[in-house]
C-alpha cells in the first residue's frame, strides 16, 4: 500500500516534496496501563516490534522512491527514558514526543531546500479564525 501511494503522489504531482514517517516506538507497559478499549488477554494491542517492522518497511520503500524518512521510531528509542518522555500512553506523544518530531520535520524541510516562513497556507491560522463564527474567513 505504501508504495501505491508514493508512486500515485509521485506521478500526480512530481514537484511536491514528499516526507515519510515511520510509525513511533511502543512503549508496551504504557499500552497495558492505557489499553485501548477492554483488554482481557492481558497484552498490549501493539508492540514495540511490530512497530519497527512497520518501521523497516517504510525505509525500504522510501529508499526504492528516493523520498525523504523521518525515521521516528529509532530517533526516539535513542533517549534514555524514551518511553516515558516520549510517549504519554505508550503510544500517542507528549509534547517533548512532539518536539522532536517537529525538529525532524522542519529539518527535512530544509535539506529540500524549503522553510516554515516560505511555505504558503492554504488554509487560515488558527488564531485568523473568529470561534463565534468559523466560517465568516471563508465568505469573504
Amino acid at each position: 500500500n505504501l508504495r501505491a501511494i508514493c508512486s500515485f503522489l509521485k506521478e500526480r504531482w512530481p514537484f511536491t516534496v514528499v516526507i515519510l514517517i515511520t510509525p513511533p516506538p511502543i512503549d508496551e507497559e504504557g499500552r497495558l496501563r492505557y489499553p485501548f478499549g477492554d483488554n482481557p488477554s492481558g497484552l498490549p494491542e501493539r508492540t514495540n516490534e511490530s512497530a519497527g517492522a512497520y518501521a523497516k518497511a517504510c525505509i525500504a520503500v522510501v529508499k526504492e522512491f528516493g523520498i525523504p524518512v523521518i525515521d521516528i521510531w529509532s530517533k526516539m528509542q535513542q533517549f534514555p527514558n524514551w518511553e516515558k518522555i516520549f510517549l504519554r500512553d505508550g503510544l500517542h506523544f507528549t509534547a517533548g514526543g512532539n518536539r522532536v518530531l517537529f525538529e525532524e520535520v522542519v529539518e527535512r524541510f530544509r535539506n529540500a531546500g524549503l522553510s516554515l516562513e516560505t511555505l504558503p497556507a492554504d488554509l487560515p491560522f488558527l488564531y485568523d479564525i473568529d470561534p463565534k463564527d468559523p466560517f465568516k474567513f471563508f465568505s469573504n
